[in-house]
């Protein structure tokens, strides 16, 4: 095998390696960014919501990163559910307006 050959599998090898590395590497940051990230909106809620109470903002520090992602998926059924429930709100206040103009008219009909 020629020693040019040689060269061109080695340098393809470590560009393959490299490439692969990054990847990896990149992903981890990815993650550990997103943890950061919703650990923070974690603590500002909590600053908003309990005036910054040390305590609790000690126990979101304490957290690993599997309970934040815990809470996060709690927040995030929470919202979806809020968002239903305004729906289910909308159609029962409908529901209701045209149930008290029926009977109003029904009323009016009667007498």
């Amino acid at each position: 095998m020629k020693t040019s050959t040689k060269l061109s599998i080695g340098v393809g090898v470590v560009a393959v390696t490299g490439i692969v590395t990054a990847a990896v590497v990149s992903d981890k940051v990815l993650t550990k960014v997103r943890y950061a990230s919703n650990r923070w909106k974690i603590k500002k809620f909590v600053s908003d919501k309990f005036d910054g109470n040390e305590t609790l903002l000690g126990v979101v520090d304490n957290l690993s990163d599997k309970d934040i992602n815990n809470v996060m998926n709690v927040v995030k059924k929470v919202k979806k559910g809020k968002k239903q429930v305004s729906v289910y709100g909308n159609n029962v206040k409908e529901t209701t307006e045209t149930v008290k103009e029926k009977l109003q008219d029904l009323v009016t009909s009667v007498f």
